[in-house]
């Protein structure tokens, strides 16, 4: 790190930023960083916080082995799941979906109702 120093007089500790940074023993955090919410996620506290990573971390991997017909493939896992009778696992595809394609997934919702009324 470069420092500057005043020809004449007192450093200032605006020029001496490096110097007077180390001394406080602060650690930087990010100014949206709330601890306490930090604590209760680990502690479990927060589920709907794990769901939703847990759903972005399936739509990224999903990208990036698909890239951009990934919330297609979400939809057609659907399709797969609901032709198995598996309802949980449809909705998960379908929030899949969602995160990477919003109209996409409610047209799929749409298409499965539209399917499930007219079967039972």
């Amino acid at each position: 790190m470069l420092h500057f120093a005043p020809r004449y007089g007192i450093i200032s500790p605006c020029l001496n930023w490096g110097l007077t940074r180390r001394t406080t023993k602060r650690t930087p955090r990010a100014a949206n960083d709330n601890g306490a919410a930090l604590a209760g996620r680990k502690a479990g506290a927060n589920d709907h916080d794990a769901h939703e990573d847990a759903l972005l971390a399936a739509a990224l991997r999903l990208f990036a082995a698909h890239g951009l017909s990934a919330a297609k493939r979400a939809c057609e896992a659907a399709e797969i799941a609901a032709a198995g009778s598996d309802a949980a696992g449809a909705a998960w595809w379908i929030a899949v979906c969602a995160t990477l394609d919003g109209p996409m997934a409610r047209t799929a919702e749409r298409a499965f109702a539209a399917r499930a009324t007219s079967q039972g």
